[in-house]
């Protein structure tokens, strides 16, 4: 990496003599009061060179070419454009008036657009917003900044998955995240591990690659009408992800960005202190007793730090240990991020170099991230009309032992939470040199020989969390090159023509190991994959932009080739032979696989936009796929849209000073469509291990493949309004959308005797239907001092219409739908909302709740029913940015409502004795208790007989453990408010650093995930959910939720 950086410098050093030197310097006050204004933009015109006023109205300005003209603009002032000349130094006095209200915003294909002219709504976010209170994963930066966007932080660790919906769910089945479009290039944002009903890992998706430091904005296309112009893998919605650039200025512009923060696991615990392992309100006698007990059984004394022999032999105080457990298992993460960026050209050339290094450390023992990044961008003009612009990317992840969540045995989380809370996590350290390791001269109840995993009790699928943390293997490296190439010719003023070549690669290797001695899998288990994953795009574009009097013609069309491909290598197997050694070729069975799988587009596509006077705009789209993954004579689909705007404020004339500054109605149509995966209506086939030295063949899937499949279509109409008031010191922007997908792709069951299980159809139809607002407003302005708040809002309502006929319901993403209590099950419903939470619920007789009359154990219905739902109804986040001289701070609060989850994790404490209900008086339906010494239950029996009894303590664990099946009690509420980020720094005036060769330095404090400020969950953050699959509102044993905190230097040279 140091070689790169050098070789980065000398060859921009090169490149910098090409640049002449001239420096002008200017202060900027208020024509009204004469006041020094900071902010201020100067820009030279022609260029993208360009700075701020300080605090004190004063701006620098190097190699500025001869005859240049100054923009000089800032919100609430007129813009002013200013000829330099022969000057060197400049005294400017701007006039207020309403600020300038022509926004450019980039949309489809990068091509920058009015914002006045959008028939729909479009968010662009600068990527400043993203370097300081940064995350690893860039997409779930975007939580609370969007309205319409619902980004859910996964608690799956470092660079886990992201899970990124906008305006609801459209498939019943398929994917529902947004197409990712960085420079032009469709990138892959595949999730590589979910968990579900067994455990697994979450390894992490496309967009944990991007550096944050890279970004120069962020397009959010959030109607079906922005994005129809990228045809059937935009119809959730498209992320446009612009890098950054060169810019001309005078020799080498250096800049170095640091931000080092810890992180801390956020406890939302709360145990219950007074009960100890053992059972029936008893202690362990001795090590037998304590070995059988169970692991995570607290269902024993109450505490008085009596001595009370452990699964060792040992006798230790019998004490609580639990709350200090968290703190002597889990460490104080870190995240490193260092970036140093060059860039410089002159009004034909520039170039920009980026390089960083990301370096995290979890919370987790013996797990971290590492990230590097490099990145290149050139744009050239030539001869006046020709422009290239040329971006790489380049990125390499290594990821150290991902934590494994949910029921994986190897989850160091699950095991810490659910050990005796009378036990010493520290006394399961074992071995100092292999921790989690039977240590030598100790002989365990099991037998297990030293090196192998120490455990604490006979169930050998609870595991030791320190042997879950150091010996388990979870590790994978993944380099990948995005690349964009465009070159445009400006025929004429108004005509162009425009090629581009892109491509995403990348490779992935990964190798999970359960270590031999591994309590459940005493042999060990091992797989090695590799994955390569290429997509390639060809496009071309041609267009134009001519006004004609009082008309204006903007128009492009243009064909895309894209073709995908995928191959991925496994070698799996179980049974070490040597014990400890742990490579593949040690493995007594193996067995290899090999999948590959191509497919490609071919499209064409247009778009035209006619403006009259700048107050009203109609523009339509047509955009039509070939799939190579549909039936030959079924295999394109048309997606059209209409749409049209009407800036009404300059219709009526309206002063600019009055309380309406500007006001824009805008309308739209649109029709979008998504594809099925390969091979859907085709037959595939694999070779077996063979027999004999023969080999065997067999059919692939279990699915009849479908010929006649179509892809699924999406219709969304849109209306909103954009208003600014006071001089655009305050705005607003309101949206209403209804949208509805048909021909959703569902499996369907079939007759066996067909030799399948299901055959995939055209069926489903699903709608959603809301609202989306923004607020901002600029309340206080000053010559010093300025406070910007933004506030949004969005409510969706969703309903699954139909699915396939005479079905009523499916289950929701399989086992990833269902945690390991197998009491509770997301599924879609008809006439219901999408991802409905269907458990189990206490039997009842004539309103009355049954028990069984011999134990007093309640019973369990024999149906399931709907409980609740997983996806939340409401979204929104409120942004303050405060500014006083060099000082300024920002503050994020993101909260969501209508949503619900089901918590394994507190079903889990429950029914282990280590929830606070089952130690305090707790009246519930049809039973009062008492504590551990008595319950008293009063019911029916499935008899309908009444009847009342008394549990004593040999008999509250019985009970517990009945309780903790009827999924309704554990159905929460996962309505939350957070405090996401806070950003609090100071930018050192230009005049303190005259003799530095520097430019700018800005330092600031900055904090994630500092406060919950509402939540109704008990133990488990709201956010808790463990995989980004369509089954969202269930939690078991995620990995734990943390706090971030530390600082951000960023200096320019």
């Amino acid at each position: 990496m140091r070689k790169l950086l050098l070789l980065m410098f000398l060859i921009v050093s090169c490149v910098g003599h090409l640049w002449a030197q001239r420096t002008i310097t200017g202060t900027i006050t208020s024509a009204e009061d004469g006041k020094p204004l900071s902010g201020v933009s100067v820009l030279i015109l022609g260029t993208t060179k360009g700075t701020l006023t300080d605090f004190e109205g004063k701006f620098q300005l190097t190699d500025v070419p001869e005859n240049a003209r100054l923009r000089i603009t800032l919100f609430g002032y007129s813009q002013q454009e200013v000829e330099v000349g022969d000057r060197t130094n400049l005294n400017i006095a701007l006039e207020t008036e309403a600020a300038d209200l022509d926004e450019v915003v980039i949309t489809s294909f990068g091509i920058k657009r009015d914002k006045k002219a959008l028939q729909y709504s479009v968010t662009e976010i600068e990527g400043s917003d993203f370097t300081e209170a940064r995350e690893v994963n860039i997409a779930n930066a975007l939580s609370g900044k969007v309205a319409g966007v619902n980004a859910v932080n996964l608690s799956s660790g470092p660079a886990g998955s992201s899970r990124v919906i906008i305006r609801g769910n459209v498939s019943l089945t398929g994917n529902n995240q947004p197409l990712y479009i960085v420079d032009g290039v469709p990138i892959d944002n595949s999730t590589f591990g979910q968990a579900g009903l067994w455990g697994g890992s979450d390894e992490g998706d496309g967009t944990s690659s991007i550096n944050p430091d890279d970004i120069e904005t962020i397009s959010v296309l959030k109607g079906a009408n922005a994005a129809a112009l990228y045809g059937s893998r935009a119809s959730n919605g498209v992320i446009l992800i612009t890098t950054k650039s060169g810019r001309s200025r005078k020799g080498i512009g250096i800049e170095f960005n640091s931000n080092f923060v810890f992180e801390d696991v956020i406890n939302h615990f709360d145990f219950q202190d007074q009960y100890g392992h053992g059972r029936d309100g008893l202690a362990p006698a001795d090590a037998n007793e304590a070995w059988s007990f169970g692991n995570s059984s607290n269902w024993g004394a109450r505490f008085n730090g009596q001595m009370v022999p452990q699964f060792d032999g040992v006798s230790r105080p019998y004490t609580f240990q639990q709350d200090e457990n968290i703190k002597r298992f889990y460490q104080t993460g870190s995240t490193w991020t260092n970036t140093l960026g060059f860039s410089g050209g002159n009004e034909n050339h520039n170039i920009r170099l980026n390089a960083s290094i990301l370096d995290n450390k979890s919370v987790l023992p013996n797990a971290g991230f590492k990230r590097r990044n490099v990145s290149m961008s050139y744009n050239g003009k030539f001869a006046d009309r020709v422009t290239v612009t040329s971006k790489v990317l380049y990125s390499n992840e290594d990821a150290q032992n991902r934590p494994r969540i949910a029921d994986s045995p190897g989850n160091a989380t699950n095991a810490l939470y659910t050990l005796p809370y009378s036990l010493n996590v520290n006394d399961l350290r074992g071995d100092p040199n292999k921790l989690g390791a039977v240590p030598e001269g100790f002989v365990p109840m099991d037998g297990k020989a030293p090196g192998e995993e120490l455990q604490i009790s006979n169930n050998l699928w609870n595991a030791n969390p320190w042997w879950a943390a150091y010996q388990f293997e979870n590790d994978d490296v993944r380099d990948r090159v995005i690349t964009s190439n465009v070159v445009r010719v400006d025929v004429t003023d108004f005509l162009y023509v425009q090629g581009r070549a892109s491509m995403d690669w990348y490779t992935r290797r990964e190798t999970d190991i359960t270590p031999y001695g591994t309590g459940y899998a005493r042999r060990g288990n091992m797989q090695e994959r590799e994955r390569r994953v290429r997509e390639i795009n060809l496009e071309a574009i041609v267009g134009l932009s001519k006004t004609f009097g009082d008309i204006s013609v903007d128009a492009f069309g243009g064909y895309n080739r894209m073709r995908r491909s995928s191959e991925t290598l496994a070698l799996t197997g179980n049974n070490f032979n040597i014990p400890f050694f742990h490579t593949v070729s040690n493995l007594a069975n193996q067995s290899i696989g090999y999948d590959i799988s191509k497919e490609g587009i071919n499209s064409i596509f247009g778009s035209a936009t006619i403006g009259y006077k700048d107050y009203l705009y109609l523009t339509g789209t047509a955009r039509r796929d070939w799939f190579s993954t549909l039936d030959p004579d079924n295999n394109d689909i048309f997606y059209p849209s209409v749409g049209g705007s009407l800036v009404f404020s300059e219709l009526l004339g309206l002063d600019a000073s009055g309380l309406l500054t500007f006001g824009k109605l805008r309308a739209s149509w649109a029709q979008v469509g998504g594809d099925t995966d390969p091979y859907r209506r085709d037959l595939t086939y694999r070779l077996g291990q063979g027999h004999l030295g023969q080999p065997t063949a067999s059919i692939q899937q279990s699915s009849l493949p479908n010929p006649f499949l179509v892809p699924l279509t999406s219709t969304e109409f849109e209306v909103g309004t954009e208003l600014a008031f006071f001089n655009n010191r305050m705005g607003l922007d309101l949206t209403f959308y209804s949208q509805r997908t048909t021909e959703d792709i569902l499996s369907a069951s079939i007759s066996r005797t067909s030799g399948f299980n299901s055959t995939t159809v055209n069926v489903g139809e699903m709608k959603n239907q809301g609202i989306e607002l923004l607020l901002r407003g600029r309340p206080v302005q000053t010559a010093d001092f300025s406070w910007d708040v933004s506030f949004n809002f969005a409510y969706n309502d969703n309903e699954v219409v139909s699915l396939a006929e005479g079905l009523e319901e499916i289950r929701n993403s399989g086992n990833l739908g269902q945690p390991r209590t197998r009491w509770a099950f997301i599924f879609n419903v008809v006439g219901e909302p999408f991802g409905v939470i269907k458990g189990f619920t206490q039997e009842m007789i004539n309103g009355q709740p049954v028990f069984n009359p011999e134990t007093g154990q309640p019973v369990q219905s024999s149906e399931i029913s709907i409980l609740g739902n997983g996806v939340h109804k409401y979204t929104g986040g409120m942004t303050n940015s405060i500014s006083w001289k060099g000082l300024y701070a920002d503050i994020l609060i993101d909260f969501k409502a209508g949503g619900d989850i089901y918590s394994g994790t507190n079903v889990r404490q429950v029914g282990s004795g280590g929830h606070r209900m089952t130690v305090e008086p707790v009246s519930g339906l049809g039973f009062v208790s008492e504590g551990r010494e008595k319950i008293t239950v009063t019911g029916v029996s499935p008899d309908g007989e009444a009847f009342t009894k008394v549990l004593d303590a040999t008999e509250t664990d019985g009970f517990w453990g009945a309780y903790s099946q009827l999924s309704d009690r554990f159905i929460y509420d996962a309505s939350f408010i957070k405090l996401r980020h806070v950003s609090v720094g100071y930018t050192i005036p230009r005049t303190m650093m005259d003799k530095l060769p520097v430019n700018a330095i800005r330092l600031s404090f900055v904090a994630r995930n500092l406060a919950l400020l509402l939540n109704h969950m008990e133990n488990v953050d709201p956010e808790s959910t463990y995989n980004n699959s369509n089954a969202q509102g269930l939690d078991y044993y995620s990995f734990p939720q943390t706090r971030s905190y530390g600082f951000n230097l960023r200096i320019d040279f």
